[in-house]
């Protein structure tokens, strides 16, 4: 591979080793006439120390931590569990993850004769390890078990002649199409069918659940991980932290090391004791709304800010114009009509506006309610305090909901007995899904707009959709002017809400494929 890209142009990818890049980079802010290429020629390709010796003396010595933003980093953590992987992407910049579904991935298949969750003597309850493995190994045979009889419920609840097809923009019942394309009809049923049972069951599974993940980051957020990781303070979250750290210290040496200085440990402390405060203030779990609201802007002072910042870049300083306030909703109409489509943003103006709630989920929604990094979610350990979910179709079968609300009952007692003798943070390891998980959050009408139009979308899993039809309704009670910003909100009922997505996805690949694509 060659050190870069192209010699002659203004763009070009830099293409050497990644411990180089940065130090390298960092030189733009210093070289006045120089190509960064000539400069890597020149004090970088023949001295292999040179990046090494730099983040010694610039990150170690001086914290110019911006620097370690130039290098990254791919990153695969598998088997780890589903408690350790919401810690790890917590973070809101600097790190982009994929992970493993449960919405599309079956979680009924064992590996040496175990199903994939973490171990009891590997979560640190080697104490009342069996009880624990039981608890789980209990958890995943109830959800194999359920899967066939739910995929035999949906298939006579919602068989195929019942439902319309979109196919090249038009509707389509099922008899219209089965003659023409019955394959591409049947694999998409299917396909949906599996979809809404995965949504359904996995409510069963424990979060100690195992998943696989991929990591790209830069090596601040990286080093930032390493140390929130050890100050989490489980045996999984520690275990982990060690080897994040040993593996990047092979593609970012030294730069990764200050994880683990003095400056990365008391870093540590800091985190652990801000973590601590307040966890011998009393409190009480009478109170069960699903949704919150805390704190809200006035409308009227809202739109004043937000229209005047609409109009920013066209006016002097702001405040100069003379708008009135129906002008200024008069603004706020114009984006209201413009709006094509839900992918037409609402824009950063409405980034002033801002809310803070407190929502009760389920942790299965909450894991993907995560996936917002706009949001600045503050969280607790899970619990089995605040009780749980029952998915809407499972509860239609008798024998399903009597052995589904026995193993809740029986997680909410093992995750007492544990907790009692090992504490919240090693307790909450058996607690599945099903079980609500209140967070408080701030955001900002630009987002919220975005997550409520996206995931009231029909592929959404019911439990995310209800929240964001929740969040919806706060807004419009105590901003009704603004809330009609938020015109592509879809409140239809659906039956399998994939269906239609697996049809345009299946006419797609069969398109493909027949262009020899």
């Amino acid at each position: 591979m060659t050190d870069f890209s192209n010699r002659s142009r203004d763009v070009f990818l830099i293409q050497t080793d990644m411990i180089d890049r940065g130090a390298m980079m960092s030189r733009y802010s210093r070289t006045l006439n120089l190509d960064i290429r000539d400069v890597y020629d020149r004090e970088f390709k023949n001295n292999p120390e040179r990046a090494s010796n730099f983040y010694k003396r610039i990150f170690l010595d001086y914290g110019d931590e911006s620097v370690a933003e130039l290098t990254t980093a791919q990153l695969g953590i598998q088997n780890i569990s589903n408690v350790l992987s919401k810690v790890i992407e917590e973070p809101r910049i600097g790190l982009s993850y994929l992970e493993k579904s449960s919405r599309y991935v079956k979680y009924n298949k064992k590996v040496n004769g175990n199903y994939l969750f973490l171990p009891g003597n590997e979560a640190g309850i080697s104490g009342m390890q069996e009880e624990y493995n039981n608890l789980c190994t209990e958890l995943f045979d109830f959800y194999s078990t359920s899967y066939p009889v739910m995929i035999k419920y949906f298939e006579q609840a919602n068989p195929p002649a019942s439902f319309m097809f979109e196919v090249g923009g038009k509707n389509y019942s099922y008899d219209d199409l089965k003659s023409a394309d019955a394959e591409l009809l049947d694999k998409s049923y299917r396909s949906s069918l599996r979809s809404a049972v995965l949504d359904e069951i996995r409510s069963l599974l424990p979060a100690s659940t195992l998943t696989n993940m991929g990591l790209s980051g830069n090596g601040r957020a990286f080093i930032s991980l390493i140390e929130r990781l050890n100050a989490y303070g489980t045996p999984e979250s520690m275990k982990y932290a060690d080897l994040i750290y040993h593996e990047l210290e092979l593609e970012l040496p030294e730069l990764i090391d200050d994880a683990v200085t003095e400056h990365g440990k008391a870093q540590v402390d800091y985190i652990r004791a801000r973590n601590a405060i307040g966890n011998n203030i009393p409190f009480n779990r009478t109170r069960q709304e699903k949704i919150t609201l805390i704190s809200y802007m006035n409308e009227d002072a809202a739109i004043d800010v937000a229209s005047r910042l609409l109009i920013y870049q066209n006016t002097g300083l702001y405040g100069s114009d003379s708008m009135t306030p129906d002008q200024e909703l008069s603004v706020i109409k114009e984006i209201i009509a413009m709006r094509g489509n839900r992918r037409h943003k609402i824009g950063r103006a409405f980034e002033s506006i801002n809310y803070t709630f407190e929502v009760i989920m389920n942790y299965g929604a909450f894991r993907e309610f995560q996936r917002h990094r706009f949001f600045s979610i503050i969280r607790k350990p899970l619990s089995t305090d605040y009780g749980y979910d029952i998915p809407e179709n499972l509860a239609k079968i008798p024998e399903l909901r009597e052995g589904y609300t026995e193993l809740m009952n029986k997680a909410e007692n093992t995750y007492s007995r544990i907790k009692e003798r090992y504490g919240v943070m090693l307790a909450q390891y058996v607690v599945p899904y099903a079980y609500k998980y209140p967070v408080a959050f701030t955001a900002n009408l630009n987002e919220l707009a975005y997550f409520i139009e996206l995931r009231s979308n029909p592929q959404v899993h019911p439990d995310l959709r209800r929240v964001a039809f929740d969040l919806y309704d706060q807004i419009r009670k105590v901003h009704p002017r603004l809330a009609s910003l938020i015109k592509y909100i879809d409140t239809g009922e659906y039956k399998l809400g994939r269906l239609p997505a697996e049809v345009r996805k299946e006419s797609k690949k069969k398109s493909l494929s027949g262009n020899g694509n």
